[in-house]
């Protein structure tokens, strides 16, 4: 197993935000020193996320950074051990994750009942502590994730947060086997995991999007409709589910898309809520669809340490696959852009070792 060799250098790279233009480039700094539970990752690769960009943008009245580092899907070995760091469970040398989630308290009554991703004193990186756009970042060994040996730095990135994230989705959407599952953005960095996870968990795969056809049939989807050249999408998921998706899975940051999953729903149907639109968008729905319909509107994000194991786990087993565009750390700035713009086929990662 590859090891950590030498000390950690006094200063290293990152890709810091201009607090007055809002620009990311590439900065030296002074390495991050871990103190108590923490540990400090040399970082090998790191994903880029939708959650970075509205980071990075502040378009999100509630998810606003307090520190001037984005990025939560980091891969790399542990460079140095924290004072209070349990020696006996972690070395230097180990592979571990900087996740979304930095640290959780474990006592609140989210934590204890299954949903530690909404822990009100919740510590995220990239917003709270400063995130792994970088060749060093902090991790809490109090609340960390080991990566397999057996998977590369670029597949495993995306699953910290995008996988986590749609595999989630699909374990509290309470599925049968054969159900129907409609993907809206499913050719982006959430949707192309959610496509493959939800084949790899038995369900049929509807997947929506543009111009990303190729994509998402290779990856599994069994239907594939493109919303900018269809006249009606709603009636196509009708038809080609036999009377609606058991499960809409909105992976796109559109309000449309939500609006749209509401018609196509069938009986008894639920909506997973990921995507995030940067303004306010109402989904349009009234209490018959509800009372009548019986239809169910949920919501997710990330993923326990439990759920994140699960879903590294598809990915040891050569179930699902990530589809990644590699750039480099001064690059940052561009891959959100071309996120910002949807020209992002799959996961952006940063190679950075």
């Amino acid at each position: 197993m590859p090891g950590i060799t030498t000390s950690p250098p006094s200063t290293s790279k990152a890709a810091v935000q201009d607090p007055k233009t809002k620009v990311v480039s590439v900065q030296s700094r002074p390495t991050p020193t871990p103190t108590a539970t923490q540990v400090l990752v040399k970082i090998d690769c790191t994903g880029v996320c939708a959650s970075d960009l509205h980071l990075v943008r502040r378009d999100l009245p509630y998810l606003q950074a307090t520190v001037s580092i984005a990025g939560h899907e980091g891969v790399g070995r542990i460079a140095a051990l924290g004072p209070e760091a349990d020696a006996s469970k972690w070395n230097v040398g180990d592979r571990v994750a900087v996740r979304w989630l930095q640290k959780v308290c474990k006592e609140c009554e989210a934590c204890t009942t299954g949903y530690e991703n909404l822990c009100p004193n919740r510590k995220i990186s990239g917003k709270d502590v400063e995130g792994c756009f970088a060749e060093y970042a902090l991790a809490d060994s109090a609340y960390l994730c080991r990566v397999p040996e057996s998977v590369s730095d670029a597949e495993a990135a995306p699953i910290l947060c995008a996988g986590v994230t749609v595999y989630k989705a699909l374990k509290v959407a309470n599925l049968k086997k054969g159900a129907w599952v409609a993907i809206a953005g499913a050719g982006g960095g959430l949707g192309h995991l959610a496509i493959q996870y939800a084949k790899a968990m038995g369900y049929r795969p509807l997947a929506l999007d543009a111009n990303k056809g190729d994509l998402c049939t290779k990856l599994g989807a069994e239907a594939y409709i493109d919303f900018l050249t269809t006249d009606n999408c709603v009636a196509e998921v009708i038809k080609i589910t036999d009377g609606g998706a058991h499960c809409a899975l909105i992976c796109a940051s559109s309000g449309p898309a939500y609006a749209d999953a509401v018609k196509y729903l069938r009986r008894a149907g639920t909506m997973v809520c990921v995507g995030l639109p940067n303004k306010p968008s109402p989904i349009p729905v009234l209490p018959e669809d509800f009372i009548a319909r019986g239809i169910k509107i949920i919501g997710t994000s990330t993923g326990t340490l439990e759920d994140t194991d699960e879903a590294l786990g598809f990915l040891a087993r050569g179930e699902i696959k990530t589809h990644v565009v590699e750039g480099s750390l001064d690059e940052v700035e561009h891959i959100l852009e071309g996120i910002e713009k949807g020209k992002i086929s799959g996961r952006a990662v940063i190679r950075i070792a």
